[in-house]
């Protein structure tokens, strides 16, 4: 540039006027420019997901010959039945199902039957019975209770019948007297000869205690009597006995699994075991044996018979219910039989049908997989594989309508994901927190990610006629690309939609799509801030740890870890890792170009002090560069401590000033002595000193140094007033003649944390030397006023710095200043030594 040459424009938004490759354009042009990218980035992404209708896909197999005469190679990723595993979960499930047991109606029906024959046999002993009891009644007197008549006739009876050969079956028949007891309301009622006139009152005691005969019964003759109550006695013990073998008897002895065999019974006339579904599960040993059949017998029967004692009335009644349980017993003793038979056929039946309705286990068959190999023997599997194959190429043939179909779908998918893709931007972006590197804007964002997507997309398209499992895929070096250029927030969601995509495209095949989607994530969320290039190669192998693992978990879902698929995965994905490694760093450069995105690895290359731009400001103006490398200290010192970009900021106070190489003899720092504003007007040397702002511009820009740099030049002065000779021209002409505009520098303001930082530290950089004294209440208290003055002047008003953040800057810059200004020790000057 001409030292000599005319004053630039006071305008500072002329100088975004200089050619490049996005100022060519007019506003409305660059709006056409931007969606014509777009429609062809939806273009190349929809036609990249969408494969060509194929109309070559007759394959004939000949599936019962015993070896296969070709090579059966799967085109595309499909799911088959693993007939193994099936059948494993189906034994499995099978195994589940309780063994069904029945009640065998016709032993319970023979016992019942058993019982009454032994009733039978004790009511054939009635007629003898009511013969002893009508006979005792005749001849009894008075003085006889009736109910020791009747007790002595039933055991008479009892004698007598228990000598006869029927009798001999029935035990302890002493205990068989409650079924021989009439009903009392039957005896008929025995009528006394008179008592005879006594003489004197001795002989009426005497005659009123004699006992009398009887003379007669009423009736006479009596009518037959009845046995209600032992009948009813008998029905109850018929009733127990029959509920008691319904329930179910196990056999006395287990096997060898009883304890723990779970069981289902079935009751009831059915024999199915639909019928019974309500029925609840058991365990076999949990059911009665025959001894234990028989406490809940003799329960079943005292609880009916305290029933009937209840509403019988009499006391004597009463106890003949109460005795009639031990006859009842008695009788029943060996009655109390196993009841319980398994029922192979609703086993069968049971079990069968929960095979049928266990799902089958599929396992995965990926693109390019061997199905059959040529000359090998079929297996059952194979052959299963290959009918699913065939079916499915079966069903492909119709190509263009298939073609359609995909093509629909697919171009609705990626308007769905570049839509989504665009509100996560703008939400992002409207965060300042969250927007990433420098110069990254909502707009830009968006278009690293469509370019990203699109090119990833191409590419996993090109790796599908090579490798069409989609292993190798680079979806995680994308994800990288995106967290160094994009920052982390809106990577995560990058790789989420990446994965999605590329899943499409190899049939949606969901392990892929988890594989990639770890890998990118962990790749991603491994490189946050990147100052090495190693760092991107450790995001590389985090992606790899990270595929393998998610390789391991779908795998063992599926498949077995020692199986050849699982080997040849874990393969691809190290090589994936490996890709990524070396694709991360080839294109992060040209990415940073074209987007005009600064990262970190670019400030690390610029705050490289053999930089030949800082190498000409240290030989023209070598007291700039001490300032600006003083200046890059507390910058970035201060930057750190509120969570900014340390790095931007001192890399911009390195170039902050080189537009005073131009003239450096201007600034009072680089002057020997002379200053030649004594010779000028204050409105000239104001404009002087203004131009190295935008001279500073037109030089890192000519040097294409990075956007965010430029805006440190041009912004670490912002609107601020040349304080010093704005009051000279005050001091010479008056406020009336002074315009404040043309002492003021061009701008703009900040607008971001580290160019406001960069205002502050200039200032306080410059003003603290002129300090005697420094202190730390006196450094802070310069800072903190020219903090203030900033603050009331709205310098800060375009960036989000808070109130708390300023504080942070102050105490920092106080206590770095102070460093910097440290004392040393004077040295006494000692007398030569003399040698010796």
């Amino acid at each position: 540039m001409d030292r000599n040459g005319p004053n630039p424009p006071t305008d500072w938004r002329i100088w975004e006027s200089i050619p490049d490759v996005y100022a060519r354009f007019t506003a409305r042009q660059a709006r056409v420019a931007r969606a014509g990218a777009l429609v062809l980035a939806y273009a190349l992404c929809v036609a990249a997901l969408t494969r060509e209708p194929s109309f070559d896909r007759a394959l004939t197999v000949d599936l019962n010959a015993p070896v296969a005469d070709q090579e059966i190679r799967a085109a595309f990723f499909f799911e088959s039945v693993d007939l193994q595993r099936t059948l494993e979960a189906r034994e499995a499930a099978m195994a589940e199902v309780p063994v069904y047991y029945r009640v065998d109606g016709a032993v319970v029906n023979e016992q019942i039957r058993k019982l009454r024959e032994r009733f039978a046999l004790v009511q054939q002993a009635r007629p003898d019975a009511e013969r002893r009891i009508l006979e005792l009644l005749r001849n009894s007197t008075s003085g006889d209770q009736e109910t020791d008549l009747i007790n002595r006739a039933i055991t008479q009876t009892l004698e007598s019948w228990r000598q006869k050969d029927e009798w001999k079956t029935l035990s302890d028949s002493d205990l068989l007297a409650p079924f021989l007891i009439p009903d009392r309301a039957s005896l008929p009622r025995r009528i006394f000869e008179p008592t005879q006139e006594p003489t004197d009152a001795q002989n009426a005691v005497a005659e009123d205690t004699r006992p009398r005969k009887t003379v007669k019964l009423d009736p006479d003759p009596p009518a037959p009597l009845t046995f209600s109550d032992a009948d009813r006695l008998m029905a109850l013990a018929a009733d127990a006995l029959e509920q008691t073998l319904s329930q179910g008897v196990r056999p006395e002895l287990l096997p060898a699994d009883g304890d723990t065999l779970r069981v289902v019974i079935q009751r009831g006339p059915g024999k199915s075991a639909e019928a019974h579904r309500d029925v609840a599960e058991t365990r076999l040993s949990q059911i009665n044996d025959p001894k234990q059949a028989m406490e809940a017998f003799s329960n079943q029967l005292t609880s009916l018979i305290r029933q009937q004692a209840g509403t019988g009335g009499a006391e004597s009644g009463q106890s003949q219910w109460a005795s009639g349980h031990d006859a009842i017993l008695t009788l029943s003793r060996d009655l109390i039989v196993p009841t319980l038979v398994e029922d192979k056929v609703a086993t069968a039946t049971a079990r069968a049908r929960v095979a049928e309705g266990t799902p089958p286990v599929m396992k995965e068959i990926e693109a390019g997989e061997i199905i059959q190999d040529r000359g090998r023997r079929w297996t059952a599997q194979s052959r299963s594989d290959v009918e699913t194959y065939l079916k499915l190429l079966a069903g492909t043939n119709k190509p263009w309508q298939r073609f359609t179909g995909t093509l629909v779908a697919n171009a609705l998918l990626v308007a769905l994901a570049l839509l989504a893709w665009w509100r996560i931007t703008s939400f992002v972006g409207r965060v300042p927190a969250l927007v990433g590197c420098a110069g990254m804007t909502t707009r830009k964002s968006f278009a690293l990610g469509v370019t990203l997507l699109t090119v990833l997309l191409i590419t996993a398209r090109v790796f599908l006629y090579f490798e069409p499992s989609g292993y190798l895929v680079p979806a995680a070096a994308a994800a990288i690309l995106f967290v160094i250029l994009g920052g982390p927030i809106r990577a995560s969601m990058f790789s989420l939609l990446a994965a999605v995509l590329v899943s499409d495209l190899f049939q949606y095949n969901w392990r892929l799509m988890l594989v990639l989607g770890a890998m990118a994530c962990a790749g991603g969320f491994a490189v946050s801030r990147v100052r090495r290039r190693g760092d991107m190669t450790a995001a590389a192998v985090a992606a790899t740890i990270a595929g393998l693992v998610a390789s391991v978990a779908v795998t063992l879902s599926m498949e077995s870890l020692f199986s050849e698929n699982f080997l040849r995965r874990g393969g691809l994905i190290i090589l994936n890792g490996g890709l990524c490694a070396i694709v991360v760093p080839g294109l992060l450069s040209p990415l940073e170009r074209l987007f005009r995105i600064t990262t970190d690895i670019t400030l690390l290359e610029y705050s490289d002090l053999n930089n030949p731009l800082l190498g000409q400001l240290a030989m023209r103006a070598p007291a700039t560069h001490a300032h600006s490398l003083m200046m890059g200290q507390l910058a970035e010192a201060a930057a750190d401590a509120i969570g900014a970009n340390g790095l931007l900021a001192r890399v911009c106070a390195y170039y902050h000033d080189i537009g005073k190489m131009s003239r450096s003899e201007l600034f009072v720092e680089n002057q020997n002595g002379v200053n030649i504003h004594d010779q000028l007007d204050p409105k000239e040397s104001a404009a002087l000193i203004r131009r190295h702002v935008l001279e500073g511009a037109s030089m890192a820009r000519r040097y294409r140094l990075p956007e965010p740099l430029v805006d440190g030049i041009l912004e670490h002065h912002g609107t601020t007033t040349i304080a010093y000779f704005y009051a000279k021209a005050l001091e010479r002409y008056g406020q009336d003649n002074v315009n404040p505009e043309e002492f003021r520098y061009p701008g703009p303001r900040p607008r971001r944390a580290e160019t406001a930082i960069l205002m502050i530290c200039d200032a306080v950089e410059s003003s603290v030397r002129t300090l005697d004294h420094p202190t730390p209440e006196s450094v802070r208290a310069l800072v903190r006023k020219f903090v203030d003055l900033r603050l009331s002047e709205g310098q800060f008003d375009d960036c989000d710095l808070t109130l708390k953040q300023l504080t942070a800057v102050v105490d920092v810059l106080t206590r770095t200043v102070m460093s910097m200004m440290h004392a040393r020790m004077k040295y006494p000057s000692l007398p030569p030594v003399a040698r010796s």
